[in-house]
């Protein structure tokens, strides 16, 4: 039996998703409708306009971070709850887990689908289904962007070829 979470969870989960992704200056963050597929939509902006660059963002939260059990720099959930992967398997750019520990507040990542450079034009996205999770820090956002940025680089190099 699914326990139901408080009505505030995922309106907090969401709102610190968007505090860490605005610290930077080069994202927008576009909440979705409730319920109906992606919870935010992130543009990259190039120079401050939107650059047609996207990602988008699941967020997911827990009240307790008594959830999560840490194997060196990595997290995972004692309790498989995201098993809605598949759900995401058909979007056409890369999409990420942020998870959020609402007793400290602390966030955590995943790629969903993420974004492979194999070689020049030589691009995909690879369904990860693996459970394991990485803290949000400003250096891991930096990374989430520039693999974003780098695979975008690559998309368009295929159109040009």
């Amino acid at each position: 039996m699914q326990i139901e979470q408080p009505w505030y969870i995922s309106l907090r989960a969401e709102a610190l998703a968007t505090v860490f992704l605005t610290e930077r200056d080069d994202l927008i963050v576009l909440p979705q409708q409730k319920d109906k597929g992606l919870d935010l939509l992130v543009t990259i902006t190039k120079n401050g306009n939107p650059s047609g660059r996207l990602f988008g963002v699941e967020v997911k939260a827990t009240a307790s971070s008594s959830e999560l059990t840490q194997d060196n720099e990595n997290y995972n959930l004692r309790k498989n709850g995201f098993n809605s992967t598949n759900f995401f398997r058909d979007l056409p750019f890369p999409v990420c887990l942020f998870f959020f520990t609402l007793d400290n507040d602390q966030g955590y990542y995943k790629w969903i689908l993420e974004p492979i450079v194999k070689s020049q034009n030589n691009i995909g996205l690879h369904l990860n289904e693996s459970d394991e999770l990485k803290k949000i820090t400003d250096k891991e956002i930096a990374n989430i962007i520039s693999l974003v940025n780098s695979w975008y680089d690559n998309k368009s190099n295929l159109r040009q070829a």
